[in-house]
Protein backbone atom coordinates (compact mmCIF):
# COMPACT_ATOMS: atom_id res chain seq x y z
CA UNK A 1 0.00 0.00 0.00
CA UNK A 2 1.19 3.74 -1.25
CA UNK A 3 2.53 5.35 2.01
CA UNK A 4 0.32 8.74 2.50
CA UNK A 5 2.42 11.69 1.90
CA UNK A 6 1.35 14.87 4.94
CA UNK A 7 -1.15 17.05 2.47
CA UNK A 8 -1.88 20.43 3.84
CA UNK A 9 -5.43 21.80 2.98
CA UNK A 10 -5.58 25.38 2.52
CA UNK A 11 -8.13 28.45 1.74
CA UNK A 12 -6.55 31.58 -0.08
CA UNK A 13 -8.23 34.66 -1.00
CA UNK A 14 -7.30 37.24 -3.91
CA UNK A 15 -6.75 40.52 -2.04
CA UNK A 16 -8.45 42.92 -4.14
CA UNK A 17 -11.47 40.41 -5.93
CA UNK A 18 -11.76 38.79 -3.24
CA UNK A 19 -12.10 35.47 -4.93
CA UNK A 20 -11.07 32.36 -2.95
CA UNK A 21 -9.47 29.18 -3.48
CA UNK A 22 -9.91 25.90 -1.43
CA UNK A 23 -6.62 23.74 -2.61
CA UNK A 24 -4.38 21.02 -0.89
CA UNK A 25 -0.84 20.68 -1.50
CA UNK A 26 2.51 18.60 0.23
CA UNK A 27 4.59 21.30 -0.28
CA UNK A 28 6.62 22.10 3.05
CA UNK A 29 5.19 25.86 2.96
CA UNK A 30 1.30 26.29 2.38
CA UNK A 31 1.56 29.70 2.79
CA UNK A 32 4.06 30.75 0.18
CA UNK A 33 2.44 28.03 -2.29
CA UNK A 34 0.14 29.78 -4.60
CA UNK A 35 -2.45 27.20 -5.41
CA UNK A 36 -2.28 25.05 -8.85
CA UNK A 37 -6.45 25.32 -9.77
CA UNK A 38 -6.80 26.02 -13.63
CA UNK A 39 -9.26 28.95 -12.88
CA UNK A 40 -7.53 29.86 -9.91
CA UNK A 41 -3.97 30.40 -11.81
CA UNK A 42 -6.06 31.99 -14.79
CA UNK A 43 -7.10 34.54 -12.31
CA UNK A 44 -3.95 35.28 -10.73
CA UNK A 45 -2.37 35.62 -14.01
CA UNK A 46 -4.95 38.50 -14.94
CA UNK A 47 -5.16 40.42 -11.40
CA UNK A 48 -1.80 39.76 -10.28
CA UNK A 49 -0.70 37.32 -7.33
CA UNK A 50 -1.58 39.51 -4.87
CA UNK A 51 -3.12 36.78 -2.28
CA UNK A 52 -3.75 35.76 1.20
CA UNK A 53 -3.86 32.46 2.87
CA UNK A 54 -6.55 32.31 5.56
CA UNK A 55 -6.20 29.38 6.58
CA UNK A 56 -4.37 26.04 6.60
CA UNK A 57 -4.36 22.44 8.38
CA UNK A 58 -1.80 19.96 8.00
CA UNK A 59 -3.33 15.95 7.53
CA UNK A 60 -1.31 12.56 7.78
CA UNK A 61 -4.42 10.78 7.38
CA UNK A 62 -5.40 10.34 3.99
CA UNK A 63 -8.93 9.13 4.92
CA UNK A 64 -9.72 12.55 7.26
CA UNK A 65 -8.24 14.85 4.92
CA UNK A 66 -10.60 13.10 2.09
CA UNK A 67 -13.77 13.16 4.34
CA UNK A 68 -12.83 16.97 5.46
CA UNK A 69 -12.25 18.31 2.23
CA UNK A 70 -15.62 17.09 0.72
CA UNK A 71 -17.79 17.92 3.75
CA UNK A 72 -16.12 21.43 2.97
CA UNK A 73 -16.64 21.24 -0.72
CA UNK A 74 -19.96 20.39 -0.45
CA UNK A 75 -21.18 22.72 2.42
CA UNK A 76 -19.87 25.90 0.70
CA UNK A 77 -20.76 25.37 -2.44
CA UNK A 78 -17.14 25.73 -4.10
CA UNK A 79 -17.83 24.12 -7.72
CA UNK A 80 -21.07 26.47 -8.28
CA UNK A 81 -20.68 29.20 -5.86
CA UNK A 82 -19.06 32.58 -7.53
CA UNK A 83 -17.49 33.08 -4.61
CA UNK A 84 -15.10 30.03 -4.79
CA UNK A 85 -12.53 29.66 -8.03
CA UNK A 86 -12.84 25.84 -7.57
CA UNK A 87 -13.93 23.53 -10.60
CA UNK A 88 -14.32 20.65 -9.20
CA UNK A 89 -15.19 19.07 -4.99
Amino acid sequence: MEQFKPTWLYIKQHNQTGLKYFGMTTKKNPITYKGSGKYWRSHLRLHGADITTLWCQLFTNRDELVKYAIDFSVNNNIVESPVWANLII
